[in-house]
């Protein structure tokens, strides 16, 4: 008896690998595909009343929206022309104030590269004194050339809002 005990435990226990074998043989169900990550997409800054973050690919721009117009950052339409479009018309979803301000930066195209949606719109283009030449030198197509140039600071006020841009000198370029 006890022998059989033993038999009928050691059956069942090649029958259990066996059927867990014929489990782990078999195909597993397809997962649903996760949903693609879209192209862009604005996120409002947390804490703030104004600030959005433009998103595009892996690469990224801000705008602040005020009562007398917007201050946009970065086109970031190197290689893919319509991004600045597609900037542009986020911003339009949240205000139709007019575009005062395109600030670039630094002169890098992946950065500034598109500039000129933003100037049909009405942009005043702002960059550091050594984008502005580093730009007039390299002479791009696709890149509008600031109408202003500034040295180690200057304060923007629009709407309410107070936006100082700083030269803290040279990191990821010089300008």
């Amino acid at each position: 008896m006890k022998r059989t005990s033993i038999t009928s435990l050691s059956l069942a226990a090649i029958a259990s690998v066996i059927a867990t074998g014929a489990i782990a043989q078999t195909p597993p169900a397809a997962a649903p595909a996760a949903p693609a990550a879209p192209l862009y997409a604005v996120t409002k800054v947390d804490g703030t009343d104004n600030v959005y973050v433009f998103r595009y690919q892996n690469h990224q721009a801000m705008f602040i929206v005020t009562p007398e117009g917007v201050i946009a950052t970065d086109p970031i339409s190197y290689g893919r022309p319509q991004a600045a479009q597609a900037y542009l018309d986020e911003i339009r979803k949240i205000t139709k104030a007019p575009i005062k301000y395109l600030i670039y930066s630094h002169h890098h195209y992946d950065h500034i590269a598109g500039g000129e949606v933003f100037k049909k719109a009405g942009a005043k283009v702002v960059a550091h004194r050594r984008a502005t030449e580093r730009l007039k030198a390299l002479k791009g197509k696709d890149v509008v050339i600031p109408d202003e140039s500034v040295g180690d600071k200057r304060t923007i006020k629009l709407g309410g809002t107070t936006l100082d841009l700083l030269y803290t000198g040279r990191n990821h370029s010089d300008s």
